[in-house]
């Protein structure tokens, strides 16, 4: 693959949310998880975890987890400041009970040897905590599952599926983790909603020279 078909693969791509009803066979999930653990992580500790959803149930049984909790938030009096977009975001939240997979992205804790010095002085040097803080702004693992994410995004637009990346379903992290008995240890960082796309969304980026400088 030259530069311009990887970047036509990366410029082409968009986020599906509406899927043909038809399954998507196990052995392309399969390898888009196995591409995905090729992606880049910190001190290549690979402490990712992949559960792959095709039970329509489970699936089902997460959106509704998903929407419980937005429906809840969407009573609070604080949301009445953002009514007109916390009522879209709540009609909206659990659209993904629709795919035909669901893959859930896991991640293991991570300390460098660098943040084991800094925890272990924090609460002494107000400097240490301050270095510290930095590095819980992007934590390490945080940063490995979202690259592990994205590769699989690419595979799964480069085999003609369409997905999308969820942040959503963090509202119900404890009662996903449960409905997909992951280890202890595992936690939830994103789910990626996947099947033939039914929808060919088009949306411009910024330009370039609005998002970078070169110094």
């Amino acid at each position: 693959m030259d530069i311009t078909d990887l970047e036509r693969l990366i410029k082409s791509r968009r986020s599906i949310r509406r899927w043909k009803p038809v399954e998507v066979p196990e052995e392309m999930l399969k390898k888009a998880v196995e591409l995905a653990t090729w992606a880049p992580n910190g001190g290549n500790y690979q402490g990712w975890y992949f559960v792959i959803v095709k039970n329509r149930e489970t699936i089902v049984r997460i959106a509704d987890a998903v929407q419980s909790v937005a429906d809840r938030i969407a009573t609070w009096p604080e949301a009445k400041t953002w009514e007109e977009d916390v009522k879209r975001y709540q009609k909206n939240t659990s659209f993904f009970r629709k795919a035909p997979a669901v893959i859930g992205v896991f991640i293991s804790d991570y300390r460098s040897v660098m943040d084991k010095v800094l925890l272990a002085r924090e609460s002494m040097d107000p400097i240490a905590s301050r270095i510290m803080g930095f590095r819980r702004t992007a934590p390490t693992a945080i940063q490995s599952a979202s690259a592990a994410a994205t590769t699989m995004l690419l595979v799964f637009h480069q085999m003609g599926l369409g997905a999308i990346w969820l942040a959503s379903p963090l509202m119900a992290k404890p009662e996903i983790e449960t409905l997909l008995d992951v280890p202890s240890e595992m936690s939830l960082v994103c789910l990626i909603a996947v099947g033939y796309p039914d929808e060919s969304p088009q949306k411009d980026r910024r330009s370039v020279d609005e998002v970078m400088k070169v110094i």
